[in-house]
């Protein structure tokens, strides 16, 4: 064997050893020490005992509970009604939720958001609502009521036309409007009927010589015969032609009617818009008045409000479709009758209905022109001021 090959060998075996040796020096080290000391408690084997009122316990790390909230999945605007596939629960520590954060989902259901409400947010009771209407009067004013692909508008009412005043915020109304139709001169844009004047020429002859028999000069002379109004020309059974023109009180035409319907139309308001406002300032403040030295203070009796009959409304908002909003519009200009009919809660249906008209109203509940008469009912009353009689002479006494 030669020298190199045992170099080698002795090498490799000192690094075995090595090895050897340091493998067991590591596990003494992780080995536990065979003997332990505990520490005095309480004064024992000479400790000193805690002073008083101190826990010498280790403190014990608890675990924070958690409560199902519920959140929105999305942003919606005020006046959004909240429906089951935009909520959600979320847990949160519980002593972060207030008794004002809502917990179930059925809580928040069919509810309005009086606020924007943001995606992730935690509904709370004071952000929604039941009634919608309270969204738009108490904090953003009647937009809030206004449905989608809607916009409003004022339009006149009084009793008779607003339902007995029946009306309030959130009602849905059918709009019955009535145009009167007039027959007007095509080229004057007048109403019909029309005054006439016909112009009619008459010759006269002058004589240059009296008896003579010769015509020497002509001359025209025009008459003008004015007709008020134009009435027309009749034959009368005497033969005579007669010019028949209408009764001086009933000159004007008369106007044939024609009524429609808008269905469906939300009320936003019923009268003029208030602005909200503090009711403290509607208490007037109490006068102070001096107490002599000595004297208890006297405790100053409760303000009453003061209380004020209200006009009744002669104006309302309604809500409908742009082109709906036109003919309503266009309705009020031209000083159509608008009128409006209360429909049912939750009663949104759209009917078929046809305009109403005189010829629709004979067809459809068949009625027959009655005969001409000679007599008819009066329906104007007239009052007539009896003359007085005459006073008699007073015959002076002795006279």
């Amino acid at each position: 064997m030669s020298r190199r090959t045992i170099l080698i060998i002795v090498f490799i075996t000192g690094v075995i050893l090595a090895s050897i040796a340091l493998v067991f020096f590591l596990n003494q080290q992780n080995q536990p020490t065979g003997i332990t000391t505990d520490p005095p408690v309480n004064g024992e084997n000479g400790g000193a005992p805690p002073p008083d009122g101190v826990d010498n316990a280790e403190p014990v790390e608890t675990r924070s509970t958690m409560i199902d909230v519920v959140v929105s999945l999305q942003t919606v605007p005020r006046g959004h009604q909240m429906t089951a596939d935009i909520l959600a629960l979320d847990m949160r520590p519980v002593e972060s939720v207030s008794n004002n954060i809502i917990t179930n989902i059925d809580d928040a259901l069919d509810l309005f958001a009086r606020t924007d409400i943001y995606q992730g947010e935690t509904l709370t009771f004071d952000t929604l609502v039941d009634d919608i209407t309270l969204v738009g009067s108490e904090n953003y004013g009647p937009s809030s009521l206004i449905p989608p692909g809607f916009v409003a508008q004022s339009v006149p009412m009084n009793r008779l036309t607003g339902v007995a005043y029946g009306l309030s915020e959130g009602d849905y109304v059918d709009i019955m409007v009535t145009f009167l139709f007039y027959q007007i001169d095509e080229e004057f844009q007048t109403y019909l009927p029309n005054n006439a004047a016909f112009y009619l020429e008459e010759l006269i002859d002058a004589v240059e010589a009296a008896g003579s028999g010769t015509f020497t000069d002509t001359t025209t002379v025009p008459i003008i015969f004015a007709l008020e109004p134009v009435g027309r020309f009749e034959e009368l059974p005497t033969g005579d032609l007669a010019h028949i023109t209408p009764n001086e009180e009933d000159t004007m035409a008369r106007p044939v009617p024609v009524t429609m319907i808008i269905q469906n139309a939300r009320v936003v308001q019923v009268g003029q818009y208030q602005l909200p406002g503090n009711p403290a300032d509607l208490i007037p403040t109490p006068t102070v008045e001096p107490v002599d030295e000595g004297e208890a203070t006297p405790t100053p009796a409760p303000a009453v409000a003061p209380t004020s009959t209200p006009s009744p409304p002669d104006v309302m908002v309604v809500a409908l479709q742009p082109q709906q909003q036109l003919l309503l519009r266009y309705a009020v200009e031209v000083n159509a009758q608008v009128f409006f009919a209360l429909r049912g809660v939750n009663d949104g249906q759209l009917y078929s209905v046809e305009n109403m008209t005189l010829d629709f109203l004979m067809d459809r509940f068949n009625l027959e022109v009655p005969p001409n008469l000679g007599y008819s009912v009066e329906s104007t009353i007239r009052q007539i001021t009896p003359t007085p009689p005459p006073e008699e002479e007073s015959v002076p006494e002795g006279g």
